[in-house]
């Protein structure tokens, strides 16, 4: 058996399958602000000019250019925003916006002969979404590093660049065997800059069989769950999976399909697959991160606070420019006039009561005084607590001006930060221009796709200039987190959310004495029962008095476990 871990090297001299080269750009080793980058390539096939920084100044700013070799700290002045720093070292390929746009902008490998399960990796990013992601293809030549040799492969629509480090994974075993030119294509129309790092064409093995796996993501909360591909090369015909930290933590199946992991960490995975003559096996070390478990949905209706408190943890506020804030003429109410970013208000609460207010739902909602002049706009910000936004993140929420007299309608933003809770952090997912707030209640929705799998806090900025009151009430950000329930299994579950019960129902085939273990999201088991499932009746499960939140049923029966995500709610 040969092993593939972290000495590709010794492969050479196994006798049986050698090691390629892989080919490294990490941008380090060239001068900074470099428009060449050595045995790497660039065409620029646009030929315009490119937009600058405004402020700052650096060779080649504003010049005709493909990429350039970008060092944040050597621009005039050193550039500190986090937003702009390469994903390793101090320097990384930036592809700046076309005057006229869009980008065809390229960055070519060198030519590599593949071997097998060969793969394209690199880190990428939009340095901001104020003007739209970042949108690049990566593509492959078999004859020259000509632009127009190169076939696309990343699929027939461009892919968006998060404004997060991202890691971009390209198999390329659709061509074993051949030599190739690897290309990334900055396709952009009127960004801003493209950012790439540490990149790395790895050719393979030369020889017949070879271990090779993807997983959909490589790191998550603790209690989800990865879902993992075999990508294997040679006509294997057995495979051996270990998940050290994962449930189940082996599995025999080409594809072992998703694997949950419970506690917070970095593991291996590791591969073994035979075609019964050979075998191959692949490690790789720390390719799964679990982070601790964070809420993947959060809201806010205001009811649960009390009447015009400006505390409303765990959500925090933040009031930038201070100042005290107008009142209501006729009516009075704790903290009126003062400095203070949101306020839970109850109209019917205020002395005398008010017939011309109403929140959306209940008696409370969110509202944003506006500073009196000189301390305008309003610079007052709502935060959720930090929460891991899965797939398809949105956050819904009610918004209303209060009166349009005072110069029109109330303004905000939608802000994310995947850092911290600092309003300096965040970046407004509505672009560069403030929405307006309608004067009757109205649903707003925004995407907060570009943040998929990250964890992240979600705010509310308002920034109305001298108005008078913005509202807002039952804020809900919601995304997916978890393992997609197959559309056939031998055990059903529901009602998922539960409270207070759950039921077990399996096909009849599958009854007789069970063991089923509740797990809570740290993988600690919270409850167990011993039912009898047969008969096509239900067994229930009591969960009452459990914390609401995220668990794991695992039903074994016989021979058969099944596991499945649920959540528990009041």
């Amino acid at each position: 058996m040969k092993l593939r871990y972290l000495f590709l090297l010794l492969l050479a001299f196994s006798g049986t399958l050698t090691a390629q080269t892989p080919v490294v750009m990490n941008f380090d080793t060239l001068p900074a602000f470099s428009l060449t980058f050595g045995a790497w390539s660039t065409a620029d096939v646009d030929g315009d000019s490119t937009y600058g920084i405004l402020d700052h100044t650096f060779l080649h700013m504003g010049d005709p250019m493909a990429f350039i070799c970008f060092k944040p700290s050597g621009v005039t002045p050193p550039m500190t925003d986090t937003l702009i720093q390469p994903h390793s070292g101090t320097q990384y390929g930036a592809c700046f916006a076309s005057v006229v746009p869009p980008n065809n902008d390229w960055l070519i490998s060198p030519q590599v002969q593949l071997g097998n399960g060969g793969e394209l990796t690199f880190w990428a990013k939009s340095y901001t979404d104020q003007y739209g992601l970042e949108k690049f293809k990566v593509a492959v030549s078999v004859t020259d590093n000509n632009p127009a040799s190169f076939t696309v492969i990343s699929g027939p629509s461009p892919v968006s660049a998060p404004v997060a480090w991202t890691k971009m994974i390209y198999n390329l075993s659709a061509y074993n065997g051949q030599s190739v030119y690897v290309a990334i294509q900055c396709v952009s129309n009127n960004a801003f800059i493209f950012m790439v790092d540490d990149l790395t064409v790895n050719p393979g093995t030369s020889g017949g069989l070879s271990a090779n796996f993807s997983a959909n993501r490589t790191t998550i909360p603790a209690g989800d769950s990865v879902l993992f591909t075999d990508l294997s090369t040679g006509s294997p015909v057995s495979w051996k999976w270990e998940f050290a930290g994962g449930t189940p933590d082996t599995s025999d199946l080409q594809h072992p399909g998703y694997i949950v992991y419970n506690s917070p960490g970095t593991y291996n995975v590791t591969l073994v697959v035979s075609d019964g003559t050979a075998s191959d096996t692949l490690t790789l070390p720390g390719y799964i991160t679990v982070t601790p478990s964070l809420p993947s949905q959060m809201s806010l209706d205001f009811e649960s606070l009390g009447d015009f408190v400006l505390n409303f943890s765990p959500w925090s506020t933040a009031d930038l420019n201070g100042g005290a804030t107008w009142a209501i003429m006729g009516v009075q109410f704790p903290n009126e006039g003062s400095p203070m970013a949101w306020i839970c208000f109850n109209p019917t609460a205020t002395t005398p009561p008010m017939t011309n207010m109403a929140a959306h739902s209940g008696v409370r909602m969110g509202a944003c005084f506006s500073s009196m002049p000189n301390n305008n706009p309003n610079n007052k910000w709502l935060i959720s607590p930090r929460m891991y936004l899965g797939a398809n993140p949105k956050i819904d929420l009610w918004v209303r001006t209060y009166d349009s007299t005072y110069g029109g309608n109330e303004r905000y933003n939608i802000c994310v930060s995947t850092t911290n809770n600092n309003p300096g952090s965040f970046t407004a997912v509505n672009g560069s221009t403030p929405e307006s707030a309608p004067a009757a209640w109205t649903l707003k929705s925004y995407n907060l796709g570009a943040f998929s799998n990250q964890a992240a806090y979600v705010a509310v900025q308002c920034v109305s200039d001298n108005l008078f009151i913005f509202m807002v009430d039952d804020i809900s950000i919601t995304s997916t987190v978890g393992v997609p329930e197959p559309e056939r299994t031998w055990a059903r579950i529901y009602p998922n959310p539960a409270s207070g019960s759950i039921y077990v129902l399996v096909d009849p085939s599958s009854g007789g004495k069970s063991r089923i273990s509740l797990l809570n999201a740290l993988g600690i088991q919270v409850r167990e029962y011993h039912p009898v499932l047969a008969g096509g009746q239900p067994a229930m499960l009591p969960v009452g008095g459990l914390p609401t939140g995220i668990y794991f049923l695992k039903i074994t029966v016989g021979e058969q476990t099944l596991v499945r995500k649920i959540t528990i709610i009041e």
